[in-house]
Order: C-alpha cells, then structure tokens, then sequence
C-alpha cells in the first residue's frame, strides 16, 4: 500500500460554461508529501483542490483515493478535510465548539471529543484560547482554529486553500514555519494552493506548478528553480533573464552577441533557444579592475536600488537587452562594467 499514491489525478478535465479551467490533468501525490500547487489566478488550482475535496466533479478523469475512485463520492465520505482561505469560522461559536462541531457530528462520547479538542488546539498553539469568542481572534489566531478544526477529525489528507493570503508579511512567514511543523508532527499529506512562489519553495517537499489549466513542470523546489522547463516558469519562479540565443554546438551557446561555454548539451547544431540567467548569478566586475575575467557580455550601469539584502541594477548591453543584476556590491549608475557567470548557472531550454 505505501507504493501506491494517497491520491491519484487521471485524465482530469474540468469545463465551466463552455470554458475549459483544467486541461487533461494527471498527477500522483505521494503518502505523508507536502504538496504545493502553485500558479497566477485563474490556472485552475484552486478548481484542482475542490474536487480533490469532492465538491466539484471533473468534466471529464477520475480522482482515486488510497486506489478508490471517489470521483463521484460527496465531501463528507472522503477522509480530508479543507482549511479555507477564509476560514469559514462559525461566528456564533467558541473557539473550542467551533473545533468541536464536527465530532459531535460523529456523536463522539464528550470525553474523547474534549481529549482531541485539546489536543488540535495544543497542536495550533491555541490550548489557552479554547473559550475565547472567535470573532474577538485576530487573523492569524483564526486561521490556526481553522486549522485545529480540519485535523481534528484525523484526516488521511489535508487540503488548504491559500490559508495565509489575509495574514500580513510576518504573520505569513511564522505561520509557514508552523505548517511545516504541523505537518512533520502529524504525519499526514498535506496539499497545499499558493499563488506565493516563496511560500512554495519554503514548505514543500513537491511544487506543482500550473498555468492555463495545465501542469507545466512538477518537483522539488530546488530542481524547478534550478532547471525551470520552459519560459513561464522560469519567470513565474524566482526572477530571470530570458534571453533568446543560438546553441551553436554541444556546450556552446551565442546569446548577447558572444559565444559562451555552457553545460548544456543535445540541442543539436545551430538550434534556436532561450537562456535563461537569474539575476543573483550574474558578478559585475568594472572595466579595468576586474582583471582577466571571463565575460559574456559588457554594459552600462543604468539603475541601481537597494532592496534591504543586495542592490538590484539593471546593465544596458551592446544589444540593447536590460540584464537584472542583483549583487551585494553597488555599481554607480554610468558605470562600465564586465557580467560574469559561471556555466553551471547558464540554463537553456529550446525555443
């Protein structure tokens, strides 16, 4: 059973008055992972998540749970449970009914349900809170009773939904610190939907990222960022440099109007394609002092900004293309200078 997926995606496609939101969607979720789907507005995640929940029903494919297929099973038979971006908190209810709610649903006997409620708001950090008025929280306490309610029941999964898009900056940034020790303590597969891209790259063990209703690439945050299949995203990742070039040959690419050594190599000869350079990969070196560097392109220093850890600057090459920098040294605006870059950070893909 450990070889099979908690949840398998088949086939899925998903149409809303004629428009088509997920596209032949498949995907595997392995038990215990923590999966991030990610994407801009609109690229169907968050219509992926509902009817993983089981509260949309694909137009097309099937969802198997633990090899089941619950494709047309209602929300209540599936063993997760979904933390909403608004939390859908009951008003009119403490906190500890409001994380009660559901097991007395379940007509738990009143000692196992006081002993699980303690235990989900010791778990959120909110054992001391268990009276208190829930509309008197602040957002970031809500969304930790919103939380305290979901693994209550003792999913096999648990789905969140852009939980941490009301929370400010720093409240954000604990907050996935605390899901990441959630997770690790409960043990249990969590799937989580961000716009954010640090919020994914932070918590995830897998980051699916999608776009247009379709899977564009699926893995570890460090291999997506790293080795970015295709140009959405590598700009939607992280921040880059896409700049269209020529692989002349195996490990040799022109791109700014030089040949560069690169690692990349079964392009074939002569073949059209995007590099792709991020910004805190690139060393600025001024012209006369920089010894003898080996550089792909020079330019002229045209902007400038500290932005608290590094300065970004922005160098004008021969060609005409802006190239990002970002550097702990600043360069004074006017200045020339020599880019750098060793070939291992030199990504290509094909255009």
């Amino acid at each position: 059973m450990e070889d099979v997926p908690i949840i398998k995606i088949e086939h899925v496609s998903k149409v809303f008055d004629g428009k088509e939101v997920l596209k032949d969607v498949s995907l595997d979720i392995k038990r215990g992972e923590f999966v991030t789907i990610l994407g801009p507005s609109g690229c169907g995640k968050t219509t992926l998540l509902r009817m993983i929940a089981g509260f949309e029903k694909p137009t097309q494919g099937q969802i198997l749970l633990n090899g089941r297929d619950v494709t047309d099973l209602p929300p209540y038979k599936r063993p997760l449970n979904t933390v909403f971006q608004r939390y859908a908190l009951f008003p009119h209810l403490n906190v500890y009914e409001n994380v009660a709610f559901s097991l007395q649903l379940k007509h738990v006997k009143v000692s196992e349900m006081d002993k699980r409620v303690m235990e989900a708001l010791k778990l959120v950090g909110m054992e001391h809170y268990s009276e208190r008025d829930v509309t008197k929280l602040s957002g970031g306490q809500q969304q930790r009773v919103a939380i305290a309610r979901a693994v209550v029941n003792k999913p096999e999964v648990l789905l969140l939904d852009e939980p941490l898009s009301a929370l400010d900056m720093k409240l954000r940034k604990e907050m996935q610190l605390e899901l990441m020790r959630m997770h690790k303590e409960l043990g249990i597969t969590f799937i989580f939907v961000t716009h954010d891209q640090e919020e994914a790259l932070t918590m995830s063990d897998t980051v699916v990222v999608m776009n247009d209703g379709l899977i564009q690439q699926m893995g570890t945050p460090k291999h997506i960022y790293d080795e970015p299949i295709n140009t959405f995203v590598a700009d939607f990742i992280g921040e880059s440099n896409i700049i269209e070039g020529i692989m002349i040959t195996d490990r040799l690419v022109h791109f700014l109007g030089r040949d560069t050594i690169c690692v990349d190599d079964g392009f074939g000869q002569n073949a059209p394609v995007y590099v792709i350079l991020r910004p805190e990969d690139v060393s600025l070196f001024k012209i006369g002092e920089g010894g003898n560097v080996n550089w792909f392109t020079r330019g002229t220093v045209r902007s400038c900004v500290f932005k608290g850890v590094h300065y970004e600057m922005y160098i004008e090459t021969p060609t005409g293309f802006m190239l990002q920098v970002q550097d702990y040294d600043a360069k004074n605006i006017g200045d020339e200078v020599y880019a750098t870059i060793l070939p291992d950070n030199i990504h290509v893909i094909k255009r």
